[in-house]
């Protein structure tokens, strides 16, 4: 077992990293090319070795993570995985199981913030009216019932 003096901030972004090129089945030079950096400085980055911030980020965008992911490894914590930016904000990757649930009750939630009209059990069939809609529509898996 390693002694915890090899467990550095930039050895844990380097693990970091290096497991992320692997689950995203890409070569060290992929990565560097995708990052707009060289392959020597990636390299750097995968044996523990500092870079400047702004390579960083580079490889955060490359390696699909949110901005910020590496400064946040270096702490401690972990990265972020960011599907795409749009405009200024960073959107992850739905998980579909909590997406039925989310959805329900953000229309409650919107459904007693714009009217004290409906009763409860309108809102439970304006609720089930929406998760209809998505699931026709192909954003929500259809119901097993």
């Amino acid at each position: 077992m390693p002694s915890s003096t090899h467990e550095t901030p930039l050895r844990r972004l380097a693990e970091a990293v290096r497991r992320r090129r692997v689950e995203l089945e890409l070569k060290k030079i992929e990565v560097a090319t995708g990052a707009g950096i060289s392959v020597n400085t990636y390299v750097k980055i995968e044996n523990g070795q500092s870079v400047r911030d702004v390579t960083y980020g580079k490889i955060e965008s490359a390696l699909g993570w949110a901005p910020g992911s590496c400064q946040e490894v270096l702490r401690g914590g972990q990265p972020t995985i960011a599907e795409r930016l749009i405009g200024d904000a960073v959107v992850s990757p739905l998980i579909s199981a909590q997406l039925e649930t989310d959805v329900e009750q953000a229309v409650v939630n919107a459904a007693i913030a714009v009217t004290d009209s409906l009763s409860a059990s309108e809102i439970r069939k304006l609720k089930h009216a929406v998760i209809e809609e998505l699931r026709q529509a192909g954003h929500l898996p259809k119901s097993n019932s």
